[in-house]
């Protein structure tokens, strides 16, 4: 197997870097994650390792489904439970209210970027400027939130409540936390997260790595083949000819009416990713295989 694909359940407390240092230190082999989750949340992170890696930015690009519950009339600088308490306003805010005001970040919207974030500026962190108390312009992203649901709510002189969130890759959730608390005029902030879904690797079928002995041949029974995890990529075959040309990063003229990215097999061996460009040509992009 030219590398494989791993479903695996982040704990609290644990960085994704931790998580693919430990997938990589027991399979002998390169590893790295698809899309990190903060220490305080949980829940799916998508692993690719060995050859594989190279294909992370498929897996980066899926939609994401979180968990997340909210609480109301407190603000922090890093719009989540880790960060330090910067305003508190109390106030009455109903279920109905709070729906209303939610509904709006449906669909394709700008988001503002965390001022505790991994975005650059001028080639630095956001964070690191927020570490040392420099307050940098708002920086806006386009993100799409395909669904949003309202899980629970709790009322009270604080209340809480819960959302199920479909969205693109990219979005952040403590954003969304962040701004409806904002429009509701009492603040915000995340306090819990879990990541449901990454495209179709769901919790139910994650990998808990972490709170038990497992060894290499665990992970290798539990990893699937790259070419089985990018399961919405459409499939070609190739003669053998064809099949040595790409191997050599050659092209074909393709028969397929199809145009973008596509998986090359050579019979049924999996040879790695190919783009049908607009003039008809099949060209190697990634390959895999020998």
């Amino acid at each position: 197997m030219p590398g494989g694909i791993l479903n695996v359940y982040k704990p609290v407390g644990m960085t994704s870097f931790e998580i693919t240092e430990r997938v990589g230190k027991i399979l002998g082999e390169k590893a790295g994650h698809t899309g990190t989750l903060d220490p305080f949340a949980r829940g799916v992170m998508v692993v690719c390792w060995g050859k594989a890696t190279r294909l992370a930015s498929f897996f980066q690009a899926l939609d994401k489904t979180y968990r997340a519950r909210i609480r109301f009339g407190i603000s922090t600088d890093t719009y989540d439970v880790t960060g330090k308490i910067v305003k508190v306003r109390k106030g009455n805010l109903s279920k109905k209210e709070g729906e209303e005001l939610l509904l709006k970040y449906r669909g394709a919207i700008k988001q503002q970027v965390p001022p505790f974030s991994a975005s650059k500026h001028r080639g630095k962190p956001r964070y690191r400027y927020a570490r040392q108390g420099k307050t940098l312009p708002v920086q806006e992203k386009e993100v799409e939130i395909y669904d949003l649901e309202l899980i629970s709510w709790e009322e009270g002189e604080w209340p809480e409540a819960e959302i199920l969130v479909r969205c693109s890759s990219g979005t952040y959730i403590r954003s969304l936390a962040h701004e409806w608390g904002e429009d509701s005029g009492l603040g915000a902030y995340l306090f819990s997260l879990r990541r449901e879904k990454v495209g179709d690797f769901s919790l139910e079928q994650s990998e808990e790595i972490t709170e038990r002995e497992i060894d290499r041949q665990f992970l290798l029974s539990k990893s699937i083949p790259p070419d089985q995890g990018l399961y919405w990529i459409t499939s070609v075959h190739l003669e053998e000819k064809e099949a040595k040309r790409i191997k050599h990063g050659g092209f074909v003229f393709s028969p397929w009416q199809k145009k973008g990215w596509v998986k090359m097999y050579e019979g049924d061996k999996f040879l790695g990713l190919g783009k049908i460009e607009d003039d008809g040509e099949l060209r190697p992009r990634i390959i895999l295989g020998e």
